[in-house]
């Protein structure tokens, strides 16, 4: 199903039904490449206090980014693709008139971000008696990352609610119906459609636009809809009750009050952007990415019980792959060998102490030195490949030697972890995790 085509006639008794639609694979994967590397744009904007509003929330792992709203007007492609194109014209066939958009956002559900409380949007949205609502996921949303449920429920009108959360008696009397989606879906849902959602349970962000229409004959008011919010969040504060962070004018969002972080420092943040980058989301090894690979060696550094530094080196050990590009398939032969190791443990030198780069610079030849103390040490299809332009496995002289260096012991362990952390089926943290740690390395 694409979102270029009209809603068909049975789609449309659906959403009338039901208060929902699921567009099944509505959009292709240039438009998602787009739209994720639109979100690290508002993302950036949200860390330097650049254009736009901007909420955050208390977790785990220390304020996070919660939400981001008022785009359209500082990002021409984010403009084009939420109020003039083929979103706006499917709400329309839904209203059976053209439609206008009414707010923008993007919540973030960043790992052990919140849920929302059972509600219906239309409290909230005060100017216009009805609106449509679109999700546009682009992560997989699941009930572990906290995903949707929907009630039916849309033609009841408004249900007893307390500052926009449905009552608890009206709210167990629904029959709720988790709606998981992956990268790519569309969903439509009405303003009086009830919802909810579950705390980030995984290890990486569950981003998701959530763009608001109402019939064009109701008006266009998105200005004053943002002028009042911003009004009234300046009269009422950032909480409600000092308990939950106001990021809505309902009361919804279970997530703690939180202030805006401190903006990360230079390496720190040039650590993320790399990680971010699309390099970063290239395959590793046969299975996984290379930015799940450095996830997965800083987990197992911290199942292993390694101190801050080594595990750092675990989570970065192949930045200098992003640095010089030399992931290549695996059917590929390879010329030579690019010397990732000292480029990354070069770069990482100019922020961090030789207890971080050593292993970084020194864990291909830790590699050689592993299979040089026991020819059948297990290793993948390409690190075998590598292993050829690398120098080979080492002779005696040579292990001796490697043993005598110092952090020769931490330049093991990352290996180990580096030919253990491949599974494709290990969930593991999100980059993130490890901002703190990161900059209490920074020297």
């Amino acid at each position: 199903m694409s979102i270029t085509a009209p809603l068909s006639a049975e789609q449309l008794a659906a959403f009338h039904r039901d208060g929902w639609l699921v567009l099944s694979g509505a959009l292709d994967a240039t438009t998602l490449e787009r739209l994720s590397a639109w979100v690290q744009q508002v993302e950036d904007w949200a860390e330097l206090d650049g254009p736009g509003l901007h909420h955050f929330e208390a977790t785990e792992h220390g304020p996070r980014l919660a939400r981001s709203e008022d785009l359209v007007p500082h990002h021409p492609g984010l403009r084009a693709f939420i109020a003039e194109g083929d979103l706006l014209r499917r709400v329309g066939d839904l209203l059976g008139e053209p439609a206008v958009l009414y707010k923008e956002k993007i919540n973030h559900k960043q790992p052990g971000g919140a849920g929302f409380a059972p509600h219906q949007d239309a409290p909230a949205y005060r100017f216009v008696d009805h609106h449509i609502s679109v999700m546009v996921p682009l992560d997989p949303a699941t009930a572990a990352s906290g995903g949707l449920s929907f009630a039916t429920g849309h033609t009841r009108g408004r249900l007893p609610e307390t500052r926009g959360v449905i009552a608890p008696g009206a709210a167990a009397a629904l029959a709720w119906r988790p709606v998981d989606t992956q990268p790519g879906d569309v969903v439509l849902f009405d303003s009086f459609t009830p919802h909810k959602s579950g705390t980030n349970t995984t290890g990486r962000a569950r981003r998701a636009f959530y763009l608001t229409y109402n019939a064009a004959s109701k008006g266009d008011h998105r200005d004053r809809y943002y002028a009042d919010k911003r009004a009234e969040f300046a009269a009422e504060g950032q909480s409600f009750d000092g308990e939950r962070a106001r990021i809505s004018v309902n009361d919804d969002f279970l997530g703690r009050p939180a202030d805006r972080p401190a903006p990360r420092p230079r390496p720190v943040q040039e650590l993320f952007d790399h990680y971010a980058s699309s390099r970063a989301h290239e395959l590793y090894d046969e299975a996984i990415t290379e930015l799940v690979h450095g996830l997965q060696c800083a987990a197992l550094a911290r199942r292993d019980g390694a101190d801050d530094a080594t595990l750092a080196a675990a989570l970065l050990h192949d930045v200098g792959h992003l640095l010089v590009g030399d992931l290549f398939p695996i059917e590929a032969t390879l010329a030579k060998d690019w010397k990732h190791e000292e480029v990354g443990a070069r770069y990482l030198a100019r922020w961090f102490g030789p207890e971080v780069t050593e292993p970084v610079r020194l864990h291909v030849a830790a590699k050689r030195y592993l299979v040089g103390k026991d020819p059948d040490y297990p290793l993948t299809p390409s690190s075998t490949r590598s292993l050829a332009v690398q120098g080979g496995p080492m002779d005696a002289a040579e292990c001796a030697a490697f043993e005598a260096l110092p952090g020769f012991e931490a330049a093991v362990a990352v290996r180990g972890w580096d030919d253990e952390g491949k599974d494709p089926e290990l969930e593991v943290p999100g980059f993130a995790t490890w901002e703190d740690l990161l900059r209490s390395l920074v020297c």
